[in-house]
């Protein structure tokens, strides 16, 4: 299949490697291209008045913001543990990266990919960095405005690039999806373009696909129901197995003919139906 799917385990992994291998068996189990992760290194990703900002609420896995997002990282070794892993299974893994050392900790385990995360499209030494690593990039373009993304783009613009559309709301509404940006990124740009996905379902990635989407991301998770901000938004596993079913036949019906001549399977019905 052409049409690439991405299974985001993003934070869903509960900063448990065992979790995070329970989301990879079930992705390959889809039949999806790659699963993708994220890494932050806390203390250079956030300032301290951040970092010990109360967050207490359902879904904090600790008093302060720094502490939650520190329950919630893995560290480099896991992720090289969860990159062979995925190997094991004949998928990609690669990983969003939220500063130089983290896209430095993921160079060196040898991700084929890296993503940069659309909060930081605005980090120029991160971009810059990143294209230095002769890597492709997948960079994606929520919250930012087109000057913004022209920028990015004349950055990274030697790289093996690929822009991602997408709408940084969680969940997003059907009305924000904004599903013609596919084209508009497409034409100005002239460079592959994917969707990331924060919807409800799966009907808009289907869609999303039909504009000429190459890659469709979505949020994964084992249930929706766990604790966490990104479950709510993610798909299940039989969701992801029917995103990969349908895209298939998607790609299948995506031809072109030129009505010169009768379609093979309409001919009985030709000889049968038609009368004048």
């Amino acid at each position: 299949m052409s049409i690439k799917v991405v299974a985001e385990i993003g934070c869903n992994h509960q900063g448990d490697v065992e979790i995070a291998k329970q989301l990879i068996d079930k992705a390959a189990l889809a039949g999806v291209w790659a699963v993708k992760s994220q890494k932050r290194t806390i203390s250079e990703y956030l300032t301290p008045e951040q970092y010990n900002r109360p967050y207490i609420g359902p879904n904090s896995f600790g008093k302060t913001y720094g502490e939650h997002r520190e329950v919630l990282e893995l560290p480099q070794i896991q992720h090289a543990e969860l990159l062979e892993y995925a190997h094991k299974h004949n998928l990609e893994y690669f990983v969003s990266v939220w500063d130089l050392t983290a896209l430095k900790q993921m160079i060196e385990i040898g991700v084929k990919y890296i993503k940069i995360p659309s909060a930081l499209l605005t980090y120029d030494e991160l971009l810059i960095e990143a294209s230095k690593s002769e890597l492709p990039i997948f960079l994606s373009t929520g919250m930012s405005t087109s000057k913004e993304i022209d920028h990015a783009v004349e950055l990274l613009k030697d790289t093996d690039l690929t822009l991602f559309h997408t709408t940084s709301c969680y969940p997003c509404k059907f009305e924000d999806v904004y599903l013609y940006n596919i084209v508009e990124l497409q034409t100005k740009y002239d460079k592959p373009v994917g969707f990331s996905g924060h919807h409800l379902g799966i009907a808009i990635d289907i869609a999303a696909a039909a504009l000429g989407a190459k890659i469709i991301e979505r949020h994964f998770t084992l249930d929706r129901t766990m604790k966490g901000t990104d479950h709510a938004a993610s798909l299940e596993p039989n969701g992801l197995y029917k995103l990969v079913r349908d895209l298939k036949a998607l790609e299948q019906s995506l031809r072109f003919y030129d009505r010169e001549s009768i379609i093979e399977c309409e001919k009985i019905s030709r000889e049968k139906l038609r009368t004048k």
